[in-house]
């Protein structure tokens, strides 16, 4: 199946009609699950599971039918496989960066639609690792094997691919109409105006206060100028800038233990300013204020519902509905944030 996808000149659309949101009548009974616990004040609610497809109906488009007759078989994307990044669209669709199925994962959970995108006329997707979402609906795609970021409008057509400074981009971000890229690669943070024209960059490897090691996320505030956060992995860290890059602080260290990160992989953002950080080994959610003060801890590792294994990419959308993927359960949690 994934030879299929390497070959695909376009986006595969496959329009299943049904999710599976995992839900049970023991479930829908059980007391509803919150962080903190009672008796203290709920501010995280669970909401459901996005954990599979079911009666798929495929419906290729044209260049995906020849492939698939000259390949002699017609085959079917697969449900997640190793998801690390995740966006949602104000429409309310999900897009979820798989790497290992060389493609992204696209979720209407109204429509109750599913349609997998396997690359562009510019060539297969190789390692998706980061999706963000325009206010118009266009994609913004990083490929760290290939070394680019590549933009789809609203119909998932192909505009361009921007490789200029980029080597391994991971984590993605829109503010004030400049495009915030992550280069994993070569440790820095590239700007880019929404057509792909390069502005300028910042950061180089290293442990001081504006250097990286290894950035993979990132996430903007609502001030004009302030509240650009960097997830700094290997440096166990939160990084905040302004959007001309200047250091402005930061949070978190090595560690197991609250406040501490051991392997920090994405963070966002939600309408109060709060700050979300999904840790892989610690397989939590950590919330921070904006000055980067722990408040609450949501989750532990597991496979039931507020657990995780291996929590990566989270997104959080206009409603303070937060969607967080799971490489290891292969499956999407959405929780919402309690005023």
């Amino acid at each position: 199946m994934v030879e299929n996808l390497r070959k695909s000149s376009r986006s595969i659309k496959i329009l299943p009609l049904l999710l599976i949101l995992c839900s049970s009548p023991a479930r829908a009974q059980a007391p509803e699950l919150v962080w903190p616990h009672p008796p203290d004040r709920a501010r995280i609610r669970f909401v459901q599971t996005i954990a599979s497809l079911e009666n798929l109906e495929s419906k290729k488009g044209f260049f995906a039918k020849l492939l698939g007759f000259f390949a002699g078989q017609e085959q079917t994307p697969r449900w997640l496989v190793q998801p690390v990044g995740i966006a949602v669209a104000p429409n309310g669709r999900i897009y979820v960066a798989d790497p290992e199925a060389n493609g992204v994962h696209v979720i209407d959970q109204k429509e109750r639609k599913y349609e997998f995108l396997a690359g562009t006329k510019s060539g297969p997707f190789l390692s998706p690792v980061g999706v963000v979402v325009t206010d118009g609906g266009g994609l913004y795609i990083s490929d760290s094997q290939r070394g680019e970021v590549v933009a789809l409008d609203s119909d998932y057509d192909f505009l361009f691919a921007i490789r200029e400074r980029l080597q391994r981009p991971t984590g993605l971000s829109i503010k004030n109409g400049i495009l915030f890229v992550a280069d994993a690669g070569r440790h820095t943070v590239v700007r880019f105006d929404l057509n792909g024209k390069y502005i300028g960059e910042f950061g180089r490897r290293g442990d001081a206060k504006g250097e990286f090691n290894f950035p993979v996320s990132i996430t903007v505030g609502a001030a004009d100028t302030s509240g650009l956060y960097v997830v700094d992995a290997l440096n166990h860290r939160v990084q905040e800038f302004d959007t001309a890059g200047r250091y402005l602080s930061s949070f978190g260290r090595h560690g197991n233990v609250s406040g501490c990160f051991a392997s920090p992989k994405s963070i966002a953002r939600d309408s109060d300013g709060d700050l979300y950080v999904t840790d892989a080994l610690m397989d939590n959610i950590q919330i921070f204020n904006p000055e980067g003060k722990l408040g609450l801890i949501v989750g532990r590792s597991g496979s039931g519902d507020g657990e995780f294994s291996s929590p990566s990419g989270i997104a959080i959308d206009r409603d303070d509905r937060i969607y967080v993927v799971e490489t290891l359960n292969r499956r999407i949690q959405v929780f919402q944030y309690l005023k």
